[in-house]
């Protein structure tokens, strides 16, 4: 069965979720114009998006954001201190449908394991010209029509993310960066 098939009759066990998410940027983009645009995702991809859909990311706790913030640095071996400066943020959050990829009955009707989620190298698979196994659910997902996905997180293992599709946000949701006042208005 098709994975767009499966994410489909999964959409019934969607859920509403709100609640506080944190994310960084550099200061370049720390601002309301830019931080819950999903414009970045869009132009380039993420673990969870292929480039071309725009997602939100944020994480559960501030600690889990910064070393979602610090993953990409290791990965290519670089010093931490060249991920920095950063301004970290919190995002309130309502979404209508959220897919809960933590869930592992949701998992098995996919069927895909949490532990190929978290060792699947995305990064890699994007360079190869793939579509890495984490993306292909983002992608179905999207295509569904869903607002976001709760999913696990490979940075901070036992934290989780939430993805929010900016661009299937339905009337009632909201991604709303908390403060936002104190940013920079550019």
């Amino acid at each position: 069965m098709e994975l767009d098939e499966r994410i489909s009759r999964l959409a019934a066990q969607a859920k509403q979720l709100s609640g506080m998410v944190y994310r960084s940027a550099v200061p370049q983009y720390a601002n309301t114009a830019d931080l819950v645009t999903g414009e970045g995702s869009w132009l380039v991809g993420g673990r969870w998006n292929p480039a071309g859909v725009a997602a939100v990311y944020g994480s559960f706790t501030p600690q889990t954001a910064m070393e979602e913030t610090l993953a990409h640095s290791r990965y290519y071996e670089l010093p931490v201190h060249a991920a920095m400066p950063r301004t970290f943020v919190a995002i309130a959050f309502h979404l209508v449908s959220v897919l809960d990829l933590t869930d592992g009955a949701v998992r098995r009707s996919l069927p895909v394991s949490k532990k190929r989620l978290l060792e699947c190298d995305w990064r890699a698979g994007v360079q190869a010209g793939k579509t890495p196994l984490t993306q292909q659910p983002g992608r179905a997902v999207h295509r569904a029509g869903l607002a976001g996905l709760l999913v696990p997180s490979a940075a901070d293992l036992g934290g989780q993310n939430l993805v929010g599709f900016v661009e299937n946000l339905q009337p009632g949701s909201t991604l709303e960066v908390v403060a936002a006042d104190r940013l920079s208005s550019a």
